[in-house]
């Protein structure tokens, strides 16, 4: 009868160690395997932040504390990997305000040249031999008009060493400066007959046209800065100028924007200037 009994237990405490051996090799394995049938569910309130609105938020943050060589780095980074997102108009428009800021100010020298002026100079030999404009010069200087030079007067230069990308799917126009944005501008009409692809030209002519009819050219200073800025491509004539509605209804050929936009880029623009233009989507 003992015999019985414990062969009767000795089966039992072996039924039982085999289910605890079982037991934890399932836990093992459920615990080291990943569940890839399972997927975390979000909740029906809950809003998915996208990387670029990370980016704008984190950049107006820093704008806040004034931290702004950080936050242009932001702009930069959103315009630049995240150019479709809901923000990257608005990092566009605050990242050419900063960069204008900086480069039209007589504060920020990076970029700038401080030129002593040596007997028998004038503005336009200045100019053309520093990549910028008399416009330019008037305007860094706060000159209203171009008065006899004196050596060892001092002047700011601004190289206007600027590339121009036109992006007519996107209605955009955009400043780079050693490839990075300075600033982009609205386009509110392009009428360019070019079809689709790419086009490559130069700035090959500015003027300004008088109200009374009649163009200037910059060189006559004084009637240039109160007309009509043309900025003329080497390219079948092409122009940058300002949207009429007679250039929405006729076939004009160019490229619009407003008249301010149109002051301010000839005002950054200078003859040879480089052009692309893209016609087509990519």
């Amino acid at each position: 009868m003992m015999a019985i009994i414990k062969v009767i237990a000795a089966v039992v405490v072996m039924a039982v160690l085999a289910a605890t051996f079982f037991l934890v090799e399932r836990l093992r394995e459920e615990s080291a395997e990943p569940q890839l049938g399972v997927i975390p569910e979000i909740s029906s309130g809950a809003t998915l932040v996208k990387p670029g609105e990370i980016a704008f938020e984190r950049a107006r943050e820093l704008l806040a504390t004034g931290q702004f060589a950080e936050a242009r780095e932001k702009l930069e980074f959103l315009v630049g990997v995240y150019p479709s997102s809901a923000s990257a108009s608005e990092a566009r428009r605050i990242l050419g305000e900063l960069n204008l800021d900086d480069l039209l100010s007589t504060e920020v020298m990076e970029g700038k040249i401080m030129y002593k002026v040596k007997s028998g100079d004038n503005f336009t030999r200045i100019a053309q031999n520093h990549d910028t404009t008399l416009d330019c010069i008037m305007h860094m200087n706060g000159l209203q008009r171009m008065d006899k030079l004196f050596p060892g007067e001092e002047l700011v230069l601004l190289p206007l060493n600027f590339n121009i990308k036109i992006d007519v799917p996107r209605k955009l126009l955009s400043l780079y400066r050693e490839g990075r944005l300075l600033k982009s501008y609205e386009l509110l009409h392009a009428k360019a007959r070019e079809g689709s692809g790419e086009l490559r030209s130069k700035i090959g002519q500015k003027i300004g046209l008088l109200a009374g009819g009649g163009s200037v050219s910059p060189v006559k200073f004084e009637n240039y800065r109160n007309a009509k800025k043309v900025l003329i491509l080497d390219h079948r004539g092409l122009q940058l100028r300002e949207v009429t509605t007679a250039d929405q209804e006729e076939a004009g050929r160019g490229f619009f924007l407003s008249g301010a936009d149109i002051e301010e880029l000839a005002l950054l623009l200078r003859v040879g200037n480089e052009v692309e233009v893209r016609f087509a989507k990519r």
